[in-house]
């Protein structure tokens, strides 16, 4: 049987591997409805998990803040070679990873069947 048709919002947000497990762990707590799809790509060639949260409008913030929390930046550093004469010398460059990449869709129609 279907609950009634609602208005609802679809938050598409883009998290590393790393943070994921807080992620689920939170959205669990808040008994949110959401899907969890893996991938891999963007900068650096990090594993990342894709989140389709689906929550009531008034929410979206809440959701949004919990993202935030879970999800935090962090400096890695990676080896670029430096190019000085014959030879390739590494040199460690300082780079922001993490965090979260959100955006939202408004639906007209939201159900759970």
């Amino acid at each position: 049987m279907a609950e009634e048709n609602r208005k609802a919002v679809m938050i598409i947000a883009v998290v590393q591997a790393l943070d994921s497990d807080l992620v689920c762990f939170e959205l669990d707590e808040k008994n949110l409805t959401y899907s969890r799809l893996p991938s891999v790509g963007g900068f650096l060639r990090e594993k990342n998990v894709t989140f389709i949260i689906a929550c009531a409008p008034d929410k979206e913030d809440q959701v949004y803040q919990l993202l935030l929390d879970a999800a935090k930046k962090r400096v890695t550093f990676i080896a670029t070679p430096l190019e000085n004469g014959p030879i390739l010398v590494p040199m460690a460059v300082e780079s922001v990873v993490g965090g979260v990449k959100a955006f939202s869709i408004e639906l007209d129609d939201y159900q759970e069947i």
